[in-house]
C-alpha cells in the first residue's frame, strides 16, 4: 500500500491507497474497464460491486479522484 495517500473508503469500508481509489474512480467514470478491479479485489481481499460503487463513490470526498484531504 502506498503511504503517501491513504483514505477510508466508504465503498469497501477499509483503508486504501491512492492507486486503488483512482482505479475504482476510473471504472465508475468509465475511463477504465472493470477487469482492473480484480487487482484491488485480490490485494485487499474484497469484492467490488460496480453498481454500488457508482452510488457510494459519487458521495465520497475523493470522487472523482481528488487528492484534497
Amino acid at each position: 500500500m502506498n503511504n503517501e495517500f491513504i483514505c477510508d473508503c466508504p465503498l469497501l469500508k477499509i483503508r486504501i491507497d491512492e492507486g486503488a481509489c483512482y482505479d475504482i474512480n476510473a471504472v465508475v467514470e468509465k475511463w477504465a474497464k472493470e477487469n482492473i478491479l480484480k487487482i484491488i479485489e485480490k490485494q485487499f481481499q474484497v469484492r467490488i460491486d460496480v453498481s454500488k460503487a457508482k452510488e457510494v463513490c459519487s458521495t465520497c470526498k475523493h470522487y472523482p479522484f481528488d487528492r484534497k484531504d
